[in-house]
C-alpha cells in the first residue's frame, strides 16, 4: 500500500475538505501503540483500490505495525477509481518524460549549437544583401546603357 501524509487544510482545498481536516484537528484519533495513546496520521492511498481515498492510521506503521487504522472519506465509485487512476497514470508517463528530457539536453552544448546556427544565418544574410546590392547595380547599369543607346 502506498500512501502520503496529508496536512491540515489549506486556502485552495475545497470547503469540505478543509471542514474534514479541521475535523481531523479537533477531533483526533488516537491508537494504542506499544500501549500508549499514539496520535493517528491522516494520510492517503494511492493503491488502485483507493486512489485519493484518505485515512487515520499509526505513524508508526512503518516501524512498529501497530496496525491502526481507520477510513476518513467514504468508498468512491468504480467509475471515480478508473478516472483517478488514468490520471495518475498519465501524470507519472508525463513526470517521467520531462525527466528523460531535462536529462537528455545539455543545455550547454544547445545554446553553442543554436549560437554556431545564428552566426552561419547571419553571414548568409550579408551574402544575399551583398549579391542583391550588386545584382541592382547591374540592372541600373543596364537600364542606363539602353537609355544612352535609345537616345543617341
Amino acid at each position: 500500500m502506498s500512501f502520503n501524509t496529508v496536512s491540515g487544510g489549506n486556502s485552495s482545498s475545497s470547503w469540505s475538505s478543509r471542514r474534514q481536516c479541521d475535523e481531523w484537528e479537533n477531533n483526533p484519533k488516537f491508537c494504542a501503540c506499544e500501549g500508549k495513546k499514539c496520535r493517528a496520521s491522516l494520510m492517503t492511498s494511492w493503491t488502485e483500490d483507493n486512489p485519493g481515498r484518505r485515512f487515520y492510521g499509526c505513524r508508526n506503521w512503518k516501524t512498529k505495525n501497530c496496525g491502526y487504522f481507520d477510513w476518513m472519506d467514504e468508498p468512491m465509485s468504480e467509475r471515480a477509481k478508473e478516472v483517478i487512476n488514468d490520471l495518475e497514470r498519465e501524470n507519472l508517463k508525463l513526470l517521467k518524460f520531462k525527466e528523460s528530457s531535462r536529462s537528455s539536453i545539455d543545455v550547454d552544448s544547445e545554446i553553442a549549437k543554436l549560437w554556431d546556427v545564428l552566426q552561419a544565418l547571419k553571414e548568409e544574410s550579408r551574402k544575399i544583401r551583398k549579391k542583391s546590392r550588386f545584382m541592382t547595380y547591374i540592372l541600373l547599369g543596364s537600364w542606363l546603357m539602353f537609355v544612352y543607346f535609345a537616345l543617341a
